[in-house]
């Protein structure tokens, strides 16, 4: 059975998708940018926007039943393959006590919506 997630403490979403959906033991986080509460990009920087995108994610865990121990998979889409040290770093320090890091994938794309440098993705199990 599905059951969709919405998260109060992240934007709402400007189209027709969940922030999650839960699908058995499996939550599956919709691609989160930087955005503030009010939907607007936040951060002028990879690493303040890689913070933003994955403070996102972790509302939308929690909001889901979730914390970051959960996570299995993640996917990050950078707008520029150069941005990527600073938010692998941004990456580390929130994700670097988990003792399993999750699967990742890095996508190089050519633009994200609103101009964000950073949008990410993930999928957490949740049966334990």
């Amino acid at each position: 059975m599905q059951k969709a997630v919405f998260c109060a403490d992240v934007a709402t979403p400007r189209g027709f998708y969940s922030h999650a959906v839960q699908a058995g033991p499996l939550l599956f986080i919709s691609g989160q940018l930087p955005l503030d509460l009010s939907g607007q990009v936040s951060g002028q920087t990879a690493g303040e926007q890689a913070r933003q995108a994955l403070a996102n994610v972790h509302a939308v865990l929690q909001a889901g039943g979730a914390d970051w121990q959960h996570l299995v998979q993640v996917t990050v889409y950078v707008s520029d393959i150069a941005h990527w040290p600073a938010v692998n770093e941004v990456y580390q320090e929130l994700l670097g006590h988990v003792s399993v890091p999750p699967a990742r994938a890095v996508v190089p794309v050519k633009d994200l919506h609103y101009g964000a440098m950073v949008e990410i993705q993930a999928t957490a199990y949740l049966a334990e």
